[in-house]
């Protein structure tokens, strides 16, 4: 009985960082897009997401990946998280919109070209007017 009850002591005592379920961009990526024609003849491309990414929106998660900053600050608040290093054009982004995810961080992160991991609150977006369909808020870096 000692040993099971120092078991559960120590499991309360992991950080919360590391008890939130990392994300993959493989299971990010598990989207389709259906081709609309409006009215004015501009294509719009309206995303379908599968069960499991439906599942994610609004719970606490981690994803690992390369910054791509959205101002010339060296501490970042608000950027983009990619599955791809952005090879220093961020004209031209890596990958497709199921590659990317924005990040409005609590604090200010420092800009780094090395991979780095995020943990906050996953918003799977249907309809974002700039292309986006994944957004993390309250966003915290994880200390590796």
């Amino acid at each position: 009985m000692p040993r099971l009850f120092s078991l559960l002591f120590v499991c309360l005592l992991v950080s919360p960082a590391l008890a939130q379920e990392r994300v993959g961009w493989d299971t990010l990526g598990r989207v389709s897009f259906e081709e609309q024609i409006e009215d004015d003849g501009w294509i719009t491309y309206i995303p379908t997401f599968s069960d499991e990414v439906q599942a994610l929106d609004g719970q606490t998660v981690r994803l690992a990946g390369f910054m791509i900053p959205l101002d010339f600050s060296q501490i970042q608040s608000n950027f983009l998280i990619s599955m791809l290093p952005g090879d220093g054009c961020y004209f031209h982004m890596p990958g497709g919109a199921e590659s990317i995810a924005e990040v409005q961080a609590e604090e200010g992160v420092e800009f780094s070209y090395d991979t780095i991991e995020m943990v906050g609150t996953l918003q799977v977006l249907k309809d974002d007017p700039y292309g986006l369909l994944y957004r993390i808020v309250d966003a915290k870096p994880v200390d590796n």
